[in-house]
């Protein structure tokens, strides 16, 4: 039975039929390299009269166009080869936000989540909240001009920040967690009392999608990181500070009020303590180099290869205490995979093999302990697939069905 018969039949609106017919054709191209007409009709259940009105009008609307035939194995198609047609992955362009304590950085995509520009920019810890969501702002702009893209063409905006996050009233803002939580110490200054989502819509004139950024890693590891090929993740996150995500079947686990993971707020694990170690050994050596401030933890772990014994036992005990915490949410959701990602994830196997033995000795089952690639873009490319998502969501969603 074709979806023609089948939607027609249960709804008897011929005008929320096409309507169905055209989201599913377009989803049909999203999903596919390419599609023929014939291939067309087979995915959507349509005839070939319905296919043929589908096809045109999203050839008028420029979300799909012609496009090469796939070679075969010998380098020729049999006979005359059917026109094939493709989705224009840049018939649109996703942002993609992340906002730190030391940075402020932004990518840009297309709707294949291809990245066109990327664009850093260095921050102060201390900066107010007004000047680094301005910085924020200009970078973005700027990473639009580097991809040579007009403000218009973007479609979809998301960001990521330090902090956990409040949504009221319409209202998404950072607020400091509660005191001994181990999340006070590093969230932004200042963005308790501002609407960051309505600070970075106004002055990028589009709407933007705030997350946590941690989250919105765990969710880049999943879309093109090291854990691509599972669906259910617990992500740790060991850098300036320490922090966590839950993806479930591919999704952000966000939790009724957006604190899902958040188990810094657990005074018994001891994250704070142990951050705050890690951050004072790291001080104390970038001073006998003459470092400035924001590298502390690549000075200690490269410290601890050169097997100094305190910079060993502070990394030894920063690793097992953001395993106590890994093996609380792995108890809870028994994930597939433990991700650990983040900037101290870069110490290897210093980090990784104690983080694993105290894991181990935790928890029920075996897991699977991968360490990040995705680098200091995970946060803005989790930001952008964020962006997508919500773009692809507006495009297939045929209102009223």
């Amino acid at each position: 039975m074709s979806q023609d018969t089948r939607a027609g039949g249960r709804l008897g609106d011929s005008s929320l039929l096409r309507r169905l017919n055209l989201s599913a054709a377009l989803s049909a191209f999203v999903n596919a390299p390419s599609l023929t007409l014939r291939e067309l009709r087979v995915v959507v259940g349509v005839s070939r009269p319905t296919a043929e009105d589908l096809l045109a009008e999203l050839l008028t609307e420029g979300r799909v166009e012609e496009t090469a035939p796939p070679r075969t194995a010998t380098g020729r198609s049999a006979g005359r080869p059917a026109r094939h047609f493709r989705f224009r992955a840049e018939s649109g362009y996703v942002s993609g936000i992340d906002i730190g304590a030391h940075k402020a950085m932004a990518v840009v995509t297309d709707l294949r989540g291809n990245t066109l520009a990327s664009r850093r920019v260095e921050l102060d810890p201390n900066l107010p909240a007004t000047e680094r969501l301005q910085a924020a702002i200009d970078t973005t702009k700027a990473c639009w001009a580097d991809a040579e893209l007009e403000p218009t063409a973007i479609t979809g905006i998301g960001c990521g920040i330090t902090g956990t996050l409040r949504a009221a009233e319409g209202v998404s803002d950072v607020r400091v967690g509660p005191v001994g939580s181990g999340l006070a110490p590093y969230s932004l200054p200042g963005f308790t009392e501002v609407d960051v989502a309505k600070a970075l819509s106004d002055g990028l004139g589009k709407p933007v999608a705030v997350a946590n950024d941690v989250k919105l890693a765990a969710l880049a590891e999943h879309w093109k990181g090291a854990a691509q090929e599972h669906r259910d993740i617990v992500y740790m996150f060991a850098g300036h500070r320490a922090g966590a995500g839950v993806l479930i079947d591919g999704q952000v686990h966000q939790g009724r009020h957006g604190a899902a993971g958040e188990i810094g707020a657990l005074p018994m694990l001891g994250w704070e303590a142990a951050v705050d170690r890690l951050h004072a050994r790291g001080a104390a050596l970038a001073a006998e180099a003459g470092a400035s401030a924001g590298r502390e933890g690549e000075f200690v772990i490269a410290s601890a290869a050169l097997q100094d014994p305190e910079s060993l036992a502070v990394l030894i005990e920063f690793a097992e205490v953001l395993a106590r915490g890994a093996a609380v949410l792995a108890l809870a959701v028994d994930p597939e995979v433990v991700v650990l990602g983040g900037g101290m994830s870069r110490g290897g196997a210093i980090i990784a093999e104690p983080f694993r033995r105290e894991l181990a000795k935790l928890t029920l089952v075996p897991l699977e302990v991968v360490t990040s690639t995705m680098g200091a873009d995970s946060v803005a490319l989790g930001a952008a697939r964020m962006a997508l998502d919500s773009v692809f969501t507006d495009l297939l969603t045929v209102p009223g069905s």
